[in-house]
């Protein structure tokens, strides 16, 4: 096998490939052999069928396996010979083949990039110190506790403002029920008080 790559400075690159018909017929006089103890033709003897016959009915299917075995082979030894990683499916190309030939093709790669990974023992860090002033922090404490009261419940029915009300509601229009219009262990919080003004 004979492997030449083209335009090496990118990270496209081309692996032209060449196989000679030798190698190739060597691929498939191993084939025959392997399919000759196998196949029972009527009137020869399991494993006797001549090879002439062999390739009479098995001819083009047996070609296709092997070229397909070859390809398979060559383009990824090309590839490791080479140290070459695809980031993707090589894009294959043949250019001669047939039985008794010669067989060359073009694998067309496009190759990961080589990252250099440096020691981060030479890297240098800004540290930086700060400092929170108590009254801040206890300022925000009592921000969120604010916001996220508990309630228990009381033993006073009268409700005062930031008391936590629950309630079942029905409401109407012209005494007549609406969807949405009804709810159930409704909670709401009193925080202030309202006047209502009729106009």
């Amino acid at each position: 096998m004979k492997v030449t790559i083209e335009n090496k400075k990118g990270l496209n690159k081309d692996l032209k490939v060449f196989i000679d018909k030798k190698t190739m017929n060597t691929y498939m006089d191993a084939k025959y052999e392997e399919i000759k103890g196998t196949v029972n033709l009527k009137g020869f003897r399991p494993g006797k069928v001549p090879r002439d016959v062999l390739k009479r009915q098995f001819g083009q299917a047996v070609f296709n396996e092997v070229l397909d075995k070859v390809l398979k082979d060559t383009s990824t030894k090309a590839l490791t010979d080479n140290k070459i990683k695809p980031a993707g499916q090589p894009k294959l190309d043949l250019k001669t083949y047939g039985e008794d030939k010669d067989l060359e093709y073009v694998l067309s790669v496009t190759e990961l990039p080589k990252i250099e990974v440096k020691s981060i023992e030479n890297i240098k860090f800004d540290n930086y110190s700060v400092k929170i002033d108590p009254k801040e922090t206890d300022k925000r404490i009592n921000e969120i506790a604010k916001n996220q009261p508990n309630f228990k419940d009381a033993a006073d029915n009268k409700a005062k403002e930031g008391d936590q009300v629950q309630f079942d509601y029905k409401a109407t229009v012209d005494k007549k029920s609406f969807k949405g219009g009804e709810g159930k262990n409704t909670q709401l919080t009193l925080r202030q008080r309202f006047i209502f003004e009729r106009f």
